[in-house]
């Protein structure tokens, strides 16, 4: 460590740059005012649940919800000149604090070897960290190996996810496997549990010389802890080299316990009928309203408890642009929502249109591009036109905003439907400053994590407070991006009937927890159903997701007329004011057999208000067996004495004496079970 004099100094130095310094950047909730603090062991900061500690150039210890997640420093090891790399040396200072952002600039040294860094950490926990390794003075060693190493706790890390994955597959999502993982560069790896967990982040391997290609990033599972190894250097190099990279703990904010009455309603084309009226030729009446009267689509939506509905892409005439036609009549729709007490949210993607005026000017400059420096083509829809994914690193991410504020100012929606947005793109247009050159002069992708996320968070300030913003994604829960929504909606990857017949093939619920689930994050999910009946249905996914307090997103009339109890049963039970209790805890009030029965509980115990009742999701995810479900139910610890059983959805009684309830299930079904 430094010497006492010269680190207070430092200190010194860190408190008047951080009065002087400020924060120009808005604090928005729910996120709270980042705190930091510095004394002779380091500096240690503070954001919404989570505390960070640095010693040096990186977090030494990471705490996240009470609970400290890392099992030793995070560290730097490897090779220079022959010799293991051996840190004598090491500090930082607290350079700028704010109440959304931080700076911590660090050293550590050895005989060979400095390390400075630049830490910024911001109001949703993010660490970005830039790190440069030098020489020593005088010295010219030859750096051979060089791996970052986060050792969490082994009870911490019994789950993963990485992005990008594979369609049709939650091949990157589930338990952590007993042999690790290997993998080739990933931009973004967690590992956690089922409450909490860690992402680690970079938008390239710029600079890397992993041995292999296809072990860049490792998960070693050891006795007692996991450690993600990214392997930056395993051959010789001179210096200086710069890499960038991050970290985030998980959750990421204070789980929105209401989100059950949000109610989201999603009609695949919602736009404006001709009661309002509006020419029968628009391109939207026919899809929308084939009867003509959406008046009478929107009574009954709000007679079924919708509290909010999804404008998709064809409430624009031009796909992802803010301007439709006939404004007036859009606007009539979104007020006689708002009659109803819904809030709109409309649909804006990842895409950029051919139809656009500024295809011509900016197309060349903002799109996706690949090695080769072809674009990707994406969605064709009336009126005709070709959609091509674009960049979010360029003006273009702006020039959308700016486009989405002023369409906010003309209609009145309340919120957004983001399609792909949160997801960074592997892109390689140099044009906007993507991809990068490795020595041999061959072209490699950027995954623009901080472009996306600039976007994210000026659109979340847009909406909020009061509004939503709700992203569509699939096989990509990257925290950078996603803390920026309220809530996501996955599973679009198993569009192509992946999940029929035995849907646990496809989709463990290991991979559900981990990816589907969204209490590890901090963001609700909502779970999409392709439906592939008989093999796949609504009915089907309810019995997955319930069990995960998941809900099932409804889209279109007839999967809202199925919803709509489900969403009348838990709002007259409260639970957003009960104790939430799942199927893998370790000490369970409620257990079933046979094993293809899972049960989970929402619980207002004795003391609380209303009081003394349960309700429980009882699933059979046996694909082909019915099963006469025998539950055993924990009444003491539940508070709960000789209840009444009665299925809550049909009214029911079933027998439950003694703590004994059977409750018969078909294949791959669900029952609502109220206890009082």
């Amino acid at each position: 460590m430094v010497k006492t004099l010269s680190l207070t100094a430092a200190l010194l130095l860190a408190t008047a740059t951080a009065a002087a310094a400020g924060d120009d950047a808005e604090l928005l909730a729910p996120f709270t005012a980042l705190t930091a603090k510095s004394d002779p062991s380091g500096v240690e900061v503070g954001a919404w649940g989570r505390t960070h500690k640095f010693h040096g150039v990186l977090p030494a210890s990471i705490v996240t919800q009470g609970e400290e997640i890392l099992a030793a420093p995070i560290r730097l090891v490897g090779r220079a000149s022959g010799e293991p790399i051996e840190w004598k040396r090491a500090g930082n200072l607290l350079f700028q604090a704010g109440q959304a952002e931080v700076i911590v600039s660090g050293w550590q040294a050895g005989d060979e070897l400095i390390v400075n860094s630049t830490t910024r950490i911001e109001m949703d926990g993010l660490i970005r960290v830039d790190v440069v390794v030098l020489p020593q003075h005088r010295r010219s060693p030859k750096l051979e190996q060089l791996w970052l190493e986060t050792p969490l706790k082994r009870e911490r890390a019994t789950l993963f996810h990485y992005f990008p994955g594979r369609w049709g597959s939650a091949s990157n999502s589930g338990e952590l496997p007993a042999s690790g993982l290997q993998l080739p560069f990933r931009p973004f790896v967690w590992l956690g549990s089922e409450n909490s967990g860690l992402g680690w982040f970079a938008e390239s391997d710029k600079a890397w010389q992993p041995e292999s290609a296809d072990r860049a990033v490792e998960v070693v599972v050891e006795e007692s802890e996991v450690v993600l190894r990214v392997r930056l250097l395993d051959s010789g190099v001179r210096l200086p080299l710069t890499f960038t990279f991050g970290f985030q703990a998980t959750p990421v904010k204070p789980w929105p316990n209401d989100f059950h009455e949000w109610r989201i309603w999603h009609v695949p084309q919602l736009g404006v009928g001709s009661t309002l009226p509006v020419p029968k030729e628009w391109w939207l009446c026919h899809r929308a309203f084939p009867d003509g009267n959406p008046r009478a689509t929107l009574d009954r939506a709000a007679e079924l408890g919708a509290k909010t509905a999804v404008f998709h892409e064809d409430w624009l005439p031009i796909q992802n642009y803010p301007v439709t036609a006939p404004e007036a009549d859009f606007k009539r729709i979104v007020d006689a929502c708002h009659e109803r007490g819904m809030k709109v949210l409309v649909y804006h993607g990842y895409e950029l249109s051919s139809l656009a005026p500024e295809w011509a000017e900016l197309s060349d400059e903002v799109l996706v591009k690949d090695t080769q420096g072809r674009i990707t083509p994406g969605w064709y829809r009336h009126p005709e036109q070709r959609d091509f994914r674009v960049c979010y690193n360029s003006v273009w991410a702006d020039r959308l905003a700016d486009g989405i504020g002023e369409a906010r100012r003309r209609y009145g929606f309340d919120g957004l439907y983001l399609d792909g947005t949160i997801e960074p793109w592997a892109c390689c247009n140099e044009r906007h400053g993507c991809g990068y050159r490795a020595a041999d002069g061959s072209l490699h992708p950027t995954y623009p994590i901080f472009g996306v996320r600039r976007l994210m968070q000026r659109l979340y300030a847009m909406f909020h407070p009061g509004g939503l913003i709700s992203a569509h994604q699939s096989t990509c829960c990257a925290t950078p991006t996603l803390a920026w929504a309220d809530s996501y909606w996955d599973g679009e990857q198993f569009a192509g009937g992946e999940l029929s017949g035995d849907p646990l093939k496809k989709l463990p619920l290991g991979a559900f927890r981990a990816e589907f689930m969204g209490r590890n994050f901090g963001v609700p999910c909502e779970f999409l159903a392709y439906e592939r009946p008989p093999e796949w249905t609504f009915d089907h996914a309810l019995a997955v997701s319930l069990l995960h307090d998941v809900r099932v997103r409804p889209c279109g009339l007839a999967a809202l007329e199925r919803m709509s109890p489900i969403w009348n049963v838990m709002t007259r039970f409260g639970v957003s004011q009960a104790e939430w209790h799942p199927y893998w805890e370790a000490n369970p009030l409620a257990s079933a057999a046979p094993d293809e029965v899972k049960v989970s509980l929402y619980l207002h115990p004795k003391s609380a208000e209303p009081s003394g009742r349960a309700l429980l999701v009882v699933s059979n995810l046996s694909p082909s067996e019915a099963v006469a479900a025998k539950l055993a139910l924990d009444l003491g610890r539940m508070g709960l004495a000789a209840p009444a059983a009665t299925d809550a959805l049909s009214g029911e009684s079933l027998d439950c004496a003694g703590g004994r309830l059977t409750v018969p299930l078909q294949p791959m079904r669900m029952r609502l079970v109220w206890l009082k």
